[in-house]
């Protein structure tokens, strides 16, 4: 049999690489969420009683877990998001459409007194005057996340008939929160809840690979998806948002 030239494997390789045209990416327009991430808690009917004032104190990710990647080189990004605590203030304004809490700002309150002193040294007496007392919290929020587990499942399948093979990986990570309030009257910690989601990813493919004499051809098409970390980190604050407000229901937070 004639060997098969190399300039015809490669007019072959190329003309099945163009069967697959370069997908036309789509400009999409930027989502604003308004609504607790866990829809529970913004359907959780609010008890009898005014909100409670809350402030939230360093809520950060406390993992300690680096972001992995495929190349060989150190890499100093984090494998959660940052700002935990914008998450956190956003599903506590969410919660029961509001009514449940008002948050107090705590985390940038330097800047807020340094704001409330231009205002004063600026405005005339009278006119500074109209700035109200600022909300005092009587519980204070915090912890952080304090998980991400990698691999903690694995599912592998693969099949294979001579120079043919198909694989199917489905791999889940979890992520945990706690999340911890305590009472700025007495310090007390009054209740503590861990919070836990699952972060799934999948990839999948086929390849063959065909040989004559001594020329090689070969195929691959594959794909994978990962669920955002983001969105399981938030799903998973909301989650503990829940479960401390039906704490402080039971324990009559509102009630007082």
């Amino acid at each position: 049999m004639p060997r098969l030239k190399p300039a015809i494997l490669l007019a072959t390789a190329l003309l099945v690489a163009g069967c697959f045209p370069t997908p036309k990416l789509q400009t999409l327009p930027p989502m604003v969420d308004q609504q607790s991430a866990f829809e529970t808690l913004s359907s959780l009917a609010p008890p009898k009683g005014e909100p409670i004032v809350v402030g939230v104190y360093n809520f950060v990710d406390q993992s300690g877990q680096r972001l992995v990647n495929d190349r060989p080189v150190s890499e100093m990004s984090t494998a959660l998001p940052q700002g935990l605590s914008s998450i956190l203030v956003q599903e506590l304004q969410r919660a029961a459409d509001g009514k449940l809490y008002r948050v107090v700002e705590r985390e940038n309150v330097d800047a807020l007194l340094t704001e409330r002193r231009i205002v004063v040294a600026s405005l005339p007496a009278e006119q500074a005057s109209q700035l109200t007392p600022l909300l005092l919290p009587g519980i204070i929020l915090t912890g952080g996340a304090v998980s991400y587990d990698r691999s903690v499942t694995q599912d592998l399948r693969g099949l294979g008939f001579k120079s043919v093979n198909g694989v199917k990986e489905v791999a889940t990570d979890q992520v945990g929160v706690i999340l911890r309030a305590v009472s700025v009257k007495n310090g007390e910690v009054l209740a503590t809840v861990h919070a836990r989601k699952s972060v799934m990813s999948a990839r999948s493919g086929i390849s063959g690979l065909y040989i004559l004499n001594n020329d090689v051809l070969a195929l691959e098409i594959g794909g994978s998806a990962n669920e955002p970390v983001s969105l399981a980190v938030r799903l998973a604050i909301a989650a503990a948002v829940l479960e401390l407000t039906q704490e402080g229901i039971k324990k009559g937070w509102w009630s007082n």
